[in-house]
């Protein structure tokens, strides 16, 4: 065919197609990043405003959210972690906002994907990811622990009181609802006996209780840091306080979106690996570490450097080896966290937060492939340092080491002094047959669950006071109590004789001496008993 003018077809169709590109172009150039504008801000009115510390927008931005909590501080304003993420075009988009220090709303945000990773405790992960469950499995999966509370949650007396003991049923108490404050207060009413009946007067914050403590409108508050620091610096007896007092109790950890985890788990072993290289940093400079702390916690610590290290020394925080070795069981030992979801899941179902239908099994909300990418890396390493030296590098792995810490107990010494009571535990009562001193079958269980409790207070002695009522003759009562206190005492050591060394107990029996009294009269019952009251000994 000879060549022409395009028929009449291609005529109309040159302009259409040129009008189609010119209303791509500017679809492109002026409507579409005017609506990616206007969806961006709908999502930042959403979840909030987010922020890189540098600002920097990069390839793969995870999105976060904490609470200020000093042990969060690392995502929240590390350059050295920017730093590290940014070699892989990785950053951290953190919410700093108010409505995610509502443990809620941060679960809620992280089951709708919305949040690509949650900082919170295991207490609030139990509670509030119950709640927004999708497809009968928690919204996300725990990826690795960040801190223990090794102190830096505490409850503290007014300066009237010396242990729980002396708490009356008409005092209040004031705690952060809704923050681990709140799950300290749970363990100690439901550990201490003292405690049961004090009402609550809550705060907002921690500096709300303290304001009210020191004001005389509540007796007892539970104080995080820099407020513990405060307090005790001001003269209130410290009474209860997390680590060997309470171990455990409230952990730190990062959760992941489970669909996160699938369709972007490159990142998150990016952020794993960045991660723990900071905090390796941190414990080999922890004076640097502490000046940092001390600029994050901003003006309540006032730039008070003292302050700051008092916040720090009260966060432990767990690097690469404790949470493979003693959380994850990755060295021949127990897995913690596997230990403190169902303990903590027991605690929240005794208070009502959580019903056993939603209680989840650990490997369901446990996630360790990250952690064990490192130690891949860590392996490769050690293998091609081997073949470097002429070794056999099969046999060549990354040794992982981490202890647990280590109490000495000097019971004997302390046992008198009133001053190191913390109170008499809320303990089952333990039965023995008329006359008799051994256990009987049916009270070796009891005791098995008063020696599971006991475990929570690793660094804390005990007194085991045995008693009886008043019938009988004195001095043969007086012995058969000291009997049965020994008896307790022999068969918790003969189930775990680490765990409860001789060292550890002050042993009594106070016969009919101590009776209990009820409006006048001896309680015959009640006063044949055995007190487990804990005391600071070491």
């Amino acid at each position: 065919m000879a060549a022409g003018r395009p028929g009449p077809a291609l005529t109309v169709g040159i302009p259409l197609v040129i009008l189609a590109a010119g209303g791509y172009f500017g679809y492109t150039k002026f409507i579409k990043p005017a609506m990616d504008e206007k969806e961006s801000k709908a999502k930042e009115e959403k979840l909030g405003k987010s922020t890189s510390l540098s600002g920097k927008q990069y390839g793969t931005m995870i999105k976060m959210a904490g609470d200020p909590w000093s042990g969060y501080s690392t995502f929240r304003k590390e350059p050295q972690l920017e730093q590290e993420l940014a070699k892989s075009d990785i950053g951290i988009a953190y919410f700093d906002d108010e409505k995610y220090y509502d443990q809620n709303e941060r679960m809620k945000a992280l089951a709708a994907g919305d949040l690509d990773v949650v900082l919170t405790t295991v207490d609030a992960f139990l509670q509030h990811g119950a709640k927004h469950k999708k497809d009968g499995l928690y919204p996300g999966v725990i990826i690795w622990g960040i801190d223990e509370s090794n102190g830096g949650d505490a409850i503290f007396l007014s300066k009237d009181k010396k242990s729980f003991d002396d708490v009356k049923p008409s005092d209040k108490v004031c705690y952060s609802a809704g923050t681990p404050s709140e799950h300290l207060w749970d363990f100690a009413s439901l550990s201490f006996t003292a405690l049961e009946s004090v009402k609550a007067d809550a705060g907002v914050v921690a500096k709300d209780c303290w304001e009210k403590l020191e004001k005389g409108e509540v007796q007892v508050a539970v104080l995080w840091q820099p407020f513990t620091a405060i307090a005790e610096k001001a003269g209130y007896p410290k009474v209860f306080a997390t680590g060997g007092q309470a171990d455990d109790v409230i952990v730190d950890v990062a959760v992941a979106n489970r669909d996160y985890v699938i369709k972007n788990k490159g990142a998150l072993e990016k952020l794993t690996q960045s991660y723990f290289k900071v905090i390796d940093g941190y414990l080999k400079d922890p004076a640097a570490h502490g000046k940092f702390i001390t600029a994050d916690c901003g003006p309540d610590c006032n730039g008070d450097q003292a302050l700051g290290t008092a916040v720090l020394k009260g966060i432990d925080f767990l690097d690469y080896q404790e949470n493979m070795c003693l959380w994850w069981g990755q060295c021949g030992k127990p897995a913690k966290m596997v230990d403190r979801i169902g303990r903590t899941g027991r605690l929240l179902q005794a208070k009502n937060k959580l019903s056993a239908g939603d209680m989840p099994k650990p490997a369901d909300v446990l996630n360790d492939s990250f952690l064990l990418t490192i130690k891949s890396a860590m392996d490769m390493k050690a293998k091609l340092a081997a073949e470097v030296a002429g070794k056999d590098s099969k046999e060549a792995e990354a040794k992982l080491e981490a202890k647990e810490k280590e109490y000495t107990y000097a019971a004997e010494k302390a046992k008198d002094d009133k001053s190191a009571t913390i109170g008499t535990l809320n303990l089952p009562s333990i039965y023995f047959q008329e006359g008799k001193a051994s256990l009987d079958p049916n009270a070796e269980s009891v005791v098995d669950t008063i020696g599971d409790r006991l475990k929570s207070f690793p660094a804390l002695c005990v007194h085991v006071w045995g008693h009886t009522n008043s019938v009988g003759n004195a001095a043969s009562n007086k012995t058969l109590s000291e009997k049965r206190a020994k008896s307790i005492v022999e068969y918790l050591q003969q189930r775990d004789a680490s765990s409860f060394p001789a060292s550890r107990f002050d042993v009594r029996g106070f016969g009919s001496e101590q009776p209990v009294m009820k409006d006048g009269v001896e309680d015959k019952n009640a006063s044949r008993r055995t007190e487990f009251k804990l005391f600071n000994c070491n």
